[in-house]
Parts: structure tokens; C-alpha cells; sequence
């Protein structure tokens, strides 16, 4: 290989996996922690949406759904107005691959430009049986390649190998699985070429820490059908019994009354890894505020790409050298929140997070995320609620003028319908 040779990129991007389980000693991570040190380690990045299919389209075009069309898991499919990772790459004389899994069918438009687009079934990972065939493929890929993985490992219902089953490795299944996953993206990395840009990503955060209990599954059964379905604004109890069971987990500290993903854009469903290494690449940890679509114009400048897409991008790239913050849009709509009128959107801005539902009559919600950042205690700011609110970016065209996918039985076999 010489010299000119453009280096090869390689996107792992690990479903549901929280930033604050990467970099802490809740679980055994010797791979990323090593990753992280010797490369670009973003520790403050937010997620587009807490679902799927939206944040991915928004990691491959650097743009919010608005723009990129991908509404949620069923709604819109990706815009022919924009230009995704691998088209830009192709363009740029790569050979482009997408290995997926869950939602992300190519019924999304999320397939556009790759050369390869392998939608395995969701019992395929790396637990049970697949990772020698990707191995296989990341040692015999055309270079340059722009490979991107999305691993289910740590999505519900999660499988620990048995010799990580145990307390040392995490007080979850959900902690527990990700040391185990650490080997084997220790493994992955092994398998590519060393000209290899390697990307470290998460799709969205997880709530995990009372998930197996049946009193608040019952108790959520019951705020569901009463708020979703009935309108009923119950947020004010639900934070009072957040409250009150505030800090009680086992393992991690999030919202009790919450589970999995998609209903919500705390913290800790949005706060997302993004760590990039390999050879060009400064290292370096950034903790200024960065957003999803920040990842396409970063992976681009890493690569010394000069394609850029035709559209207009919302992220910019980041360096070692970033240290402002940029105000991050969120969006939650997960297929838990039952109708689209329950989606939420919302913007973290200057040590604030302001929550809207524009399709229920139902008050904003401001966070002071200096003196509450576990979002427990809603204030009262006009001025920062008026502040926020030119923020947000215009909704964009109508829900009911968007395709609906025809792919019900597949989310009813993955348990979002």
C-alpha cells in the first residue's frame, strides 16, 4: 500500500449504548478505553431522535429529519434532496458497505449508495454465531472501503455470553453485554487494514436500570394509557415519582418510571459516544456540546475527502480543537409513544433543555441542567422558554404527507409494534 492510498473508514455503531457506560467503571472495557485515549474522544454528543432509523439518517447526511425526511421508524423514507455517507463516498472512488440490522430496512432509503447493503436478521450478531463472517469481510474488502457496522448487541432482549455473566462485568445484562462487546469490537478493529479510520458511534441512549420490574411496568401500563392515548398530562406525578425513587438503581441513575428508548430526550436516552481514531486523526478529548450531524462532516475532513454533498448540511466538523458549544435539536418519536401526537421536540442550549409536544395542548417543559442535570424539576423562564423556542428549526412538511412504510410485521417481530 503506499502512501496515497486514502484510508479506509470503519463505523461501528453500537444500538441503544449510553456515553456514560463508555467512560465509566461500571463495566470492563479495556478496548474502548484504549480507543478513546488514543484518539478523538467526544464526550458531550446528542442524539437527532431517540429512535433508530431517524438518528441513523441523520448520522449519514449530517442533517436533521426535517431536511433528511426520515421522520421515525415508519415515516418518510430518505430525501432524494440529500446526499448520504456513502454516495459521498462512492463519488469519492470508494467501495461502500452497510452491514444492519433491526429497522433499518431498505425500505428507508437508507440503502441509497452503498455498494452493499446486508440486512441481517437481529439474532445474527456477534454473540450468536456472526462475527467470523464479518471478520472475513473487513479482511477481504476493496480499498479504500467505507464500511458501516450497526451491532444489536446491547438491544433488548439482550444476550450475555456466559463467561461475562457475572457481577465484575456490570450489575445488568445491559453492562454486561457491552464488556463483552468490547472484546469483540477489540477484534473488529484487529480484522480491517491499519490504513483504517475507525468511528466509535451510538445510534441513542437506553433507560435500563429498573427495567425487569414488574410494579413499574404496571405503573407505566397505566401513565401510557392515560397520557398517550387519553391526553391526560400526568408529567408533573411521574416526576414526583421519579423523584422519590431517584438514585435507588442498581446500576445506573435514570428516570424510574422510564424504559428503553424513543419517549423521551433526557439525558440519558440522547447523550450518545463518538470517538474517531486512527491514522490523520489528533487526539484529543472535546467536551464542548456537539450534535449527530455533527459525525458526517467530521468522518469526511478525517478522511481528507474534498466530495461534499450537494444539499446543505446542519452539523460542521469537529477537531481536537473544538470548544464551543453547539445547541443540540432532539426529537422523540419511538413507537412507544403510541400516536404521533405525543412525539416531542426539544433543544439543549446554554446549560438548558426546553421540551415541546407542538401537537398536544400541554406546557413546555425548561430544565436548568446546571442545578438539576438529571432533569428532575421542571422551572419556570419565559424569557429562556422564548429564548429556546427560536431554536428549534421549522417542523417541515406535514406527518400526513410523508410515505408510511409497509413494514408493520417486521417491527411487530422486533417488539416496536
Amino acid at each position: 500500500m503506499t502512501t496515497d492510498t486514502p484510508p479506509n473508514l470503519l463505523i461501528l455503531c453500537v444500538d441503544c449504548l449510553r456515553d456514560d457506560f463508555v467512560r465509566s467503571d461500571r463495566t470492563d472495557t479495556p478496548f474502548l478505553d484504549s480507543l478513546r485515549a488514543d484518539g478523538l474522544d467526544c464526550s458531550n454528543v446528542y442524539s437527532s431522535t431517540t429512535t433508530t432509523t431517524p438518528a441513523m439518517a441523520s448520522l449519514l447526511t449530517g442533517t436533521y429529519n426535517e431536511r433528511n425526511g426520515v421522520m421515525s421508524l415508519r415515516r418518510g423514507t430518505l430525501s432524494a434532496d440529500v446526499d448520504p455517507l456513502g454516495a459521498v463516498l462512492g463519488d469519492a472512488g470508494y467501495h461502500t458497505e452497510a452491514q444492519v440490522t433491526g429497522p433499518l430496512l431498505p425500505e428507508t432509503g437508507l440503502d441509497r449508495g452503498f455498494d452493499v447493503y446486508d440486512h441481517r436478521s437481529e439474532d445474527a450478531d456477534l454473540f450468536r454465531g456472526w462475527k467470523p463472517e464479518l471478520l472475513d469481510r473487513l479482511e477481504s474488502m476493496p480499498e479504500p472501503f467505507g464500511a458501516f457496522v450497526h451491532l444489536w448487541e446491547l438491544h433488548e432482549d439482550v444476550h450475555v455470553p456466559d463467561e461475562y455473566d457475572s457481577p465484575e462485568y456490570g450489575a445488568t445484562p445491559y453492562g454486561r453485554a457491552l464488556s463483552a462487546l468490547d472484546r469483540d469490537l477489540a477484534d473488529l478493529v484487529d480484522a480491517a487494514p491499519e490504513n483504517t479510520v475507525v468511528a466509535f458511534v451510538g445510534d441513542h441512549g437506553e433507560s435500563v436500570t429498573f427495567r425487569n420490574s414488574p410494579l413499574r411496568l404496571l405503573v407505566k401500563s397505566a401513565r401510557d394509557a392515560l397520557q398517550y392515548y387519553g391526553g391526560v398530562d400526568l408529567r408533573d406525578r411521574v416526576a414526583a415519582l421519579n423523584r422519590r425513587w431517584d438514585d435507588r438503581g442498581p446500576d445506573i441513575t435514570d428516570h424510574y418510571l422510564e424504559n428503553g428508548h424513543g419517549e423521551n430526550v433526557y439525558d440519558f436516552t440522547t447523550n450518545v459516544p463518538f470517538v474517531l481514531a486512527g491514522p490523520g486523526v489528533e487526539a484529543g478529548s472535546v467536551n464542548a456540546q456537539l450534535r449527530q450531524v455533527d459525525v458526517l462532516p467530521t468522518l469526511l475532513d478525517a478522511l481528507g475527502v474534498d466530495e461534499r454533498p450537494d444539499n446543505e448540511v446542519d452539523g460542521e466538523p469537529v477537531s481536537a480543537a473544538t470548544d464551543s458549544d453547539r445547541p443540540a435539536y432532539l426529537r422523540a418519536c419511538g413507537a412507544s409513544l403510541h400516536r404521533e401526537r405525543n412525539w416531542a421536540r426539544a433543544v439543549r442550549a446554554d446549560g438548558y433543555k426546553y421540551v415541546t409536544y407542538p401537537d398536544r395542548d400541554w406546557d413546555a417543559e425548561l430544565y436548568d441542567l446546571d442545578a438539576d442535570p438529571r432533569e428532575l424539576r421542571r422551572i419556570d423562564d419565559p424569557d429562556v422558554e422564548a429564548r429556546m423556542e427560536r431554536l428549534l428549526p421549522a417542523r417541515g412538511q406535514p406527518l400526513d404527507q410523508l410515505e408510511e412504510l409497509d413494514i408493520d410485521d417486521h417491527l411487530e417481530d422486533l417488539g416496536y409494534l
